[in-house]
């Protein structure tokens, strides 16, 4: 039996999806922009937190007798809910179970719930026609009056979406019109002055241009008390009104806040980051707009929604073509201090030959302006050393410009890794080099060589890595469990606290990328040669398998998180 919590939350997911593009602010927000910032940071612990309760639902369901089919039935119904807005294969993968459990049971009204499930699923992941499918396979007029409303509620939902991606205004306007058909049996359905009740009637003024009554419908929500995903559903339909209003400044603090609930209840279905992206880059703050579109490019990667990734990938190659175009004029910016600081280099040179000419006579004088001459030269030198170095960093960022016009096609992980870590060292040489050219300007040699001797390299390196090992990670989540397997009981292989990736399995992380030649990986990890040799042999010695046999085992047995 479908409990009334989870017919409000199913209605108040099919209304989110509806809502079609929103613009933003700027003022008072700036805090909860930091809070989101923040939040985007911690989303790694979210969805940790939501693997572990994934992770409790699935021993209990291991451990369920098999002859105990309601259970059995409870317990997967409970995984599809946890997956819903979570990762959407999964959600369908228990949502067939749940109907193949419903019928085994022979009970109709739960059967009749799974296959409302299943088109609900398919909704999310733009497959219309399945859900459509579905759906044709129900009788409204036998269910009751909770499972109806669901059913009507999903039509509507379902009709709204394919209007918003139709090309076509026949077909679109025909589409809203069923839809509105739909939204008001489904209206009929609730409980006067319940909260999916509240919202539904404020939702369809609102879609009815009828503004001020529908803003008052979402405020008297927000006032009650609110579950994180009804915050985030009621948040984010407020925004879109303020932004109808043409007040923007005031739809931005509640579309933060709905990107906040988002994120802590890892609901990748994050509409509201994708919406504040884009006003972001329509006021040119593109820090935040790259930042918050990455975050929703990882979304929709992991929750498997084709039309999402479509409207991220629109975007994404914008801003990050901003970036470029920002980076581009800070090197001509750079380009143009060079040019001034060869004047001033030649202006020197010759105010040293004149005063050469004026104090011939004077050997202590002449040595002194000649040893400046050469401190000059050399700064000269390692000043263009940074220049060349500059430059062809930005050659390798006009490179990864290039990659990221095809997103679809690359992993963002892949993306969002490479290119963090090129700007990063990219600002880090123009920190350098700004302080070097100052140092230059003050004539200190010796500050200029204790600048130099300041750059902790390997503390770098020890960052690169790391910043691999996570990116890894977030590909293969269960890499350490899957290449333990390949082990025997007693030899696994255990991370020290604090530590991501050991250096053997790290080893192995860049085998399982394709880098095999132990060469390559003694200079990607700086080991010698021979110690990523005795790593390798030592570990396959460990194994159950043949040691020429490992390294295949190794790539059919480890997955890619998609």
């Amino acid at each position: 039996m479908f409990k009334k919590n989870y017919l409000l939350r199913f209605y108040v997911i099919f209304i989110f999806f509806l809502l079609p593009g929103l613009q933003f602010m700027y003022g008072q927000e700036e805090d909860l922009l930091k809070k989101l910032e923040k939040t985007i940071e911690k989303s790694p612990v979210y969805d940790a937190q939501k693997w572990q309760k994934v992770g409790a639902f699935r021993r209990e369901l291991a451990s369920a007798p098999a002859q105990d089919l309601r259970m059995r039935h409870h317990l997967n119904q409970e995984l599809l809910n946890e997956y819903r807005v979570f990762k959407q294969d999964s959600a369908f993968y228990y949502g067939l179970q749940t109907r193949e459990l419903a019928e085994k049971l022979e009970d109709e009204e739960l059967i009749a719930s799974a296959v409302i499930n299943l088109a609900d699923i398919s909704v999310s992941a733009g497959m219309y026609k399945e859900a459509l499918d579905y759906l044709s396979l129900i009788d409204p007029v036998t269910l009751p009056d909770n499972l109806r409303s669901l059913y009507y509620g999903l039509m509507g939902r379902c009709y709204s979406e394919m209007a918003e991606y139709s090309n076509l205004k026949q077909f679109s306007e025909e589409y809203n019109q069923l839809a509105r058909e739909y939204r008001k049996r489904a209206l009929a359905l609730t409980d006067e002055g319940t909260y999916f009740n509240v919202f539904l009637q404020a939702y369809m003024e609102f879609r009815e241009g009828n503004l001020q009554r529908a803003k008052a419908g979402f405020l008297k929500l927000l006032d009650g008390e609110l579950n994180p995903r009804e915050l985030a559903l009621a948040s984010f339909t407020l925004g879109e009104i303020y932004v109808e209003m043409g007040n923007k400044d005031k739809a931005i603090p509640h579309l933060a806040r709905a990107a906040i609930a988002d994120i802590e209840t890892s609901t990748k279905e994050n509409l509201a980051v994708v919406r504040l992206s884009e006003i972001m880059f329509e006021k040119g703050n593109t820090r935040l707009a790259s930042l918050f579109i990455h975050k929703a490019n990882e979304d929709a990667a992991f929750y498997g929604a084709q039309q999402r990734k479509i409207r991220v990938g629109a975007i994404l190659p914008l801003i990050e073509e901003q970036i470029i175009d920002r980076i581009e004029r800070q090197r001509s910016r750079l380009i143009t201090q060079n040019v001034v600081m060869s004047f001033l280099l030649i202006f020197v040179i010759a105010l040293a030959a004149v005063i050469f000419l004026q104090v011939r006579k004077l050997k202590k004088a002449r040595k002194v302006i000649e040893a400046a001459h050469e401190d000059l030269k050399d700064i000269n030198r390692e000043l263009s050393a940074v220049n060349e170095r500059v430059k062809s960093k930005n050659i390798e960022l006009n490179r990864v410009n290039h990659l990221l016009l095809e997103a679809n096609k690359i992993k963002e992980e892949y993306i969002g890794f490479f290119f963090t870590q090129d700007a990063d060292i990219f600002e880090k040489f123009r920190e350098f080099k700004t302080k070097v050219q100052a140092t230059a300007e003050e004539g200190k040699l010796e500050k200029v060589k204790y600048l130099v001797s300041t750059y902790d390299l390997k503390k770098e390196k020890e960052k690169l890595l790391r910043n691999f090992d996570e990116a890894f990670i977030k590909l293969f989540p269960n890499f350490i469990e899957e290449f333990n397997s390949l082990l025997k009981p007693e030899e696994q292989v255990k991370v020290k606290k604090g530590k991501i990736l050991s250096k053997e399995l790290r080893i192995f992380a860049l085998i399982r990328l394709g880098i095999t030649h132990n060469e390559i990986i003694a200079q990607i990890l700086g080991y010698s040669v021979n110690s990523i040799y005795a790593y390798k042999t030592k570990l396959r010695n460990k194994s159950w398998l043949d040691k020429k046999d490992f390294d295949q085992k190794l790539i059919e047995n480890t997955t890619l998180q998609l």
